[in-house]
């Protein structure tokens, strides 16, 4: 039976390892695990050590905190991506690459409010 901590964690795993435009398998060599490894920790299907996860964490450069609640920089997050699937729309991995990409915050928000605006109007 599955963790919903250990889905929340595999989720969070698998958003960075997006963000950093890595493959399930660079990731995988990264830590000294299989790709079907990394696949079953992405799902929440096999719990990840504290050991592992720090491995992880050091592999996606980021906090361990990252994987409970921050970002990336260690800055508290809403739970936003916590029901965003990245797989469930096919433009998904590639709108969270190109968002990811965008270091500056206020284009960042910019390019949130086109796409608001632009799904306002698609009602």
């Amino acid at each position: 039976m599955q963790n919903s901590v250990d889905v929340l964690v595999g989720k969070r795993v698998r958003v960075r390892r997006l963000e950093l435009s890595l493959s399930q398998s660079e990731l995988a060599e990264k830590i000294g695990v299989t790709f079907q490894q990394v696949q079953k920790y992405e799902r929440g299907t096999n719990r990840i050590s504290c050991s592992r996860l720090t491995q992880i964490a050091s592999a996606l450069n980021v906090k361990l905190a990252y994987f409970f609640g921050e970002d990336a920089w260690g800055n508290g997050r809403p739970a936003m991506l916590d029901g965003f699937d990245v797989e469930r729309i096919p433009e998904g991995q590639r709108l969270l690459s190109a968002f990811m990409s965008i270091k500056s915050q206020s284009t960042r928000a910019r390019a949130i409010k086109l796409l608001e605006s632009i799904a306002n109007t698609s009602k």
